[in-house]
């Protein structure tokens, strides 16, 4: 039994191995492979699940992290994460669509609570976005996955919501400046001014400190999200401490800033669109560009999977 060896489908429809059972186990406890891997003694013709073989009853989420994120040397290449990133959609539309119809209804479901309980949508926000990026990497990895996995992220609840408040506080942090130069620039003197009973004048001055303190704001704002926007995706992922993830985050958007504000741009123009029928396209918008950043994620952090070796 111990000598057998085996094959295993990796997320790209490619076969990888030979492994031993142990060899096996290691990928599924390293998070190479999850419960319904599809696996097959060499030789033979038929594919059983993974947790078939290892008696394996917890499916989704690998049980232990996967290391450290190593950072590729290779930029990122923006066709490539868009086109990989379609296909991977367009192949598992059905539980992609799915699973972003459940977030955009729980998270519509939040910011209506949160009428009554402010800030009620932070608390599932962080967890239900680390649910559908373990989803989206099962897919894209394994080629398979649950549509429960969405919910996968609430075993790793704390620091996937403290992701969500730090990546907050840098985010406000950024746009501090601009909004100094707003209010006391422009829009505290016409506030006082109004106060006073003065009828409020929008000279050049006023108009373009305003301008300026945008400009100011929106600038800073995305460079920051753009430092921080892989910190869902590590953390989901169990790369390496909570600290490390973030350190790992940050120089991977230092490293490709341009790309990936390209792709921002491109995927926010696609959400914007999708919001105009009455909001319902994000329920298509929302998993496909977790699925484009999903691929960015993959070529900017280096793959654990060893290919299959030649015959």
């Amino acid at each position: 039994m111990s000598d057998k060896q085996y094959e295993m489908i990796g997320g790209d429809g490619e076969q990888y191995g030979p492994f031993t059972i142990q060899q096996l186990q290691d990928n599924f406890s390293q998070g190479r492979a999850n419960a319904q891997t599809q696996i097959r003694e060499t030789g033979s013709d038929g594919w059983l699940p993974l947790g078939q073989l290892l008696n394996l009853s917890e499916q989704g989420q690998a049980s232990k992290p996967l290391g450290v994120a190593v950072i590729s040397d290779q930029p990122l290449d923006v066709s490539l994460a868009l086109s990989s990133g379609w296909a991977l959609f367009k192949l598992h539309m059905g539980i992609m669509v799915g699973a972003g119809g459940i977030y955009f209804g729980i998270l519509l479901a939040a910011g209506m609570v949160g009428a009554v309980i402010p800030f009620a949508n932070i608390f599932v926000q962080g967890p239900l976005t680390g649910g559908l990026i373990i989803l989206t990497l099962n897919l894209s990895r394994y080629n398979q996955a649950d549509i429960s996995d969405i919910f996968l992220g609430f075993k790793n609840y704390g620091w996937l919501l403290l992701v969500t408040l730090v990546q907050g506080a840098v985010v406000v942090a950024a746009i501090v400046p601009g909004v100094i130069v707003m209010l006391l620039g422009g829009l505290l003197p016409l506030m006082q001014a109004q106060q006073a009973g003065e009828r409020p004048e929008f000279g050049g001055t006023t108009i373009a400190l305003i301008s300026v303190g945008f400009l100011l704001l929106l600038v800073l704002g995305m460079i920051a999200a753009i430092f921080t926007y892989f910190w869902y995706f590590l953390v989901a992922d169990k790369r390496g401490e909570f600290g490390e993830a973030l350190a790992a985050g940050y120089r991977a958007g230092k490293m490709n800033f341009w790309s990936i504000l390209g792709l921002s741009i491109l995927i926010g123009l696609v959400v914007l669109v999708s919001v105009i029928p009455c909001g319902i396209g994000l329920i298509f918008s929302i998993p496909w560009s977790f699925a484009v950043m999903a691929k960015a994620y993959e070529q900017i952090f280096s793959s654990s999977l060893v290919p299959r070796e030649s015959e």
